[in-house]
């Protein structure tokens, strides 16, 4: 009968605990050091098992590169506009998060111009370049 006896006490309170929330987990993940640094190690990984692959199979005829390469370039400059945008984000989220009445800044702001403007660029350039061909 000891733990009925027992007030009810928030989990925090007992040293158990709060479970998170389903919205709150990747939240959580996103905030880890470790987390991204295991996505840097597998999308590296990946990027060069798929560039062996690729290249063992141009070398032994399997692929054509006309073809192939457009697709490839696309995706490349696809995934490198991402990137760009991506690391704009993370440098507007820190812009936005500063503390309230401190200065604007600038050169943060700059940044994240210099980047949208060269997520575009890379996107136009790559899609002329594949239409051209």
């Amino acid at each position: 009968m000891g733990e009925r006896d027992e007030p009810l006490t928030d989990a925090a309170d007992r040293g158990v605990e709060r479970r998170e929330s389903a919205w709150e987990l990747p939240l959580t993940w996103l905030r880890e050091e470790k987390f991204w640094r295991d996505i840097l190690t597998r999308v590296v990984a990946g990027v060069l098992t798929a560039a062996i692959i690729y290249l063992g199979a141009l070398l032994l005829g399997y692929l054509h590169t006309p073809e192939l390469g457009a697709t490839v370039l696309l995706a490349l400059g696809i995934a490198g506009a991402l990137l760009l945008l991506a690391i704009a984000g993370a440098v507007l989220r820190s812009v936005l998060r500063r503390p309230a009445g401190s200065p604007l800044p600038v050169g943060r702001i700059v940044v994240i111009v210099i980047l949208g403007i060269a997520a575009v660029a890379l996107i136009v350039g790559v899609v002329s370049d594949v239409v051209g061909r």
